[in-house]
């Protein structure tokens, strides 16, 4: 599958009904690839709004990759992982079978390396801007996007500081496009 411009990773769901509605939107307006994060649920809350995502996302030929354990991915139906930084530097094989989706999170040139060296089929690269989500992690700015983008054979996805109006700057320097939610999600 060719890869979209647009990775939506979604925030933390904090009542059931409106998430899935916020995520009908988001797929409704042209989201194909997402990361389902469940940030702050329980295993078995997890579980059981994944597994209505998926379908959800599915009804609209989205691609779903799922944060956390691998062995979720066939158990649920999910067409991928998203390994965030820290269960990336823990890795030391690709933990789906090639069939599946694997993406991997980082801060550097290293990191995302260490992502191609275990069979990654995609990174996201962060932060680009300034970004309360990591405040003590100097941007990287488009120029140090595109430098990372040049030295890694696999696409890498914007993440950051970044919005979905800067999906022209991100494919300029050598991006895939643009992660997030910020003008990706329709909360």
């Amino acid at each position: 599958m060719p890869l979209p411009t647009l990775y939506l990773i979604t925030p933390n769901p904090q009542d059931e009904t409106e998430f899935l509605a916020a995520l009908e939107r988001s797929l409704q307006a042209g989201i194909r690839l997402l990361q389902f994060k469940g940030k702050g649920l329980d295993e078995a809350g997890y579980r059981a709004l994944a597994t209505r995502v998926i379908a959800l996302a599915h009804q609209y030929g989205c691609k779903v990759l799922l944060s956390g354990e691998a062995a979720l991915v066939a158990e649920l139906g999910a067409d991928g992982l998203h390994l965030d930084s820290k269960a990336l530097a823990a890795a030391t094989t690709r933990p789906v079978a090639a069939a599946y989706l694997l993406a991997v999170s980082g801060h550097t040139l290293q990191a995302l390396q260490r992502g191609e060296q275990i069979g990654a089929d995609f990174g996201v690269l962060s932060p680009i801007n300034y970004t309360s989500a990591h405040p003590d992690i100097a941007p990287l700015g488009w120029e140090g996007m595109r430098a990372i983008a040049e030295r890694l054979a696999m696409p890498i996805y914007a993440l950051g500081g970044v919005t979905a109006d800067d999906e022209a700057a991100a494919l300029a320097a050598g991006a895939q496009g643009i992660a997030g939610n910020k003008g990706l999600w329709r909360g």
